[in-house]
């Protein structure tokens, strides 16, 4: 049993761009939605969450609006395109490598991201990731509604969310190492015994400096 595990954020971590801003823009290539609020909305939720004051319901509540019609099973077709046409370019080679680093040593991997988690779980399984914690939708007649089930992997959240994992995968790792580039993130931090920013935002950098995290500046 392994005595550490790794845990990661997704956005502007592992890849180089926002997953949930990425996956609307490419509902919007793909005319799967035509209506231009919805790319406001993420712009705004992009400031709102760089400033710490996204209100993640609302966001979710507006932005799933556009695909609760559409059969779970459809989303996941599209999902898997959008992995290997927007994703996968974007993926930091360093961040590839440090994942290698730790499957040649036997630790496991985790991803915990605040974006909504049939995204965060496919574009986990496209690397190799078999664990991988978002946000969980409550669906209804096989679709996703704009409802959180449970609690969401945001800021305290991540934290309650990966003990609860490590509950269930009857984990007590003796050492946790975090990677993340951002100050919603600081709770993830303050419970790891290992800190990495990655590209971090202003806050999180001054945060690092006082605390003496390992910084990292990874580049595609």
């Amino acid at each position: 049993m392994s005595k550490q595990i790794a845990v990661f954020d997704l956005d502007e971590t592992l890849i180089c761009g926002d997953s949930c801003q990425l996956w609307t823009q490419y509902l919007w290539e793909k005319h799967i939605i035509t209506d231009p609020r919805f790319i406001e909305a993420d712009q705004k939720m992009i400031s709102d969450y760089a400033a710490g004051q996204l209100d993640m319901q609302a966001y979710l509540a507006f932005n799933l609006q556009a695909l609760k019609h559409i059969p779970a099973e459809q989303i996941d077709i599209w999902l898997t395109d959008f992995v290997e046409t927007k994703i996968k370019p974007l993926f930091y080679p360093a961040a590839k490598k440090q994942l290698e680093s730790y499957r040649q040593q036997n630790i496991p991997i985790i991803i915990v991201s605040a974006t909504v988690s049939f995204v965060v779980k496919k574009i986990a399984a496209a690397f190799g990731i078999q664990a991988a914690l978002g946000i969980d939708m409550v669906m209804k007649e096989g679709c996703y509604t704009g409802d959180i089930q449970g609690i969401p992997t945001f800021r305290e959240g991540k934290v309650t969310r990966l003990q609860h994992w490590l509950e269930q995968q009857q984990l007590s790792p003796q050492h946790i190492s975090f990677y993340t580039d951002s100050m919603n993130d600081l709770p993830m931090c303050l419970l790891a015994d290992e800190v990495f920013t990655v590209n971090a935002d202003n806050q999180l950098q001054s945060e690092a400096e006082i605390r003496g995290w390992n910084q990292l500046k990874w580049f595609l």
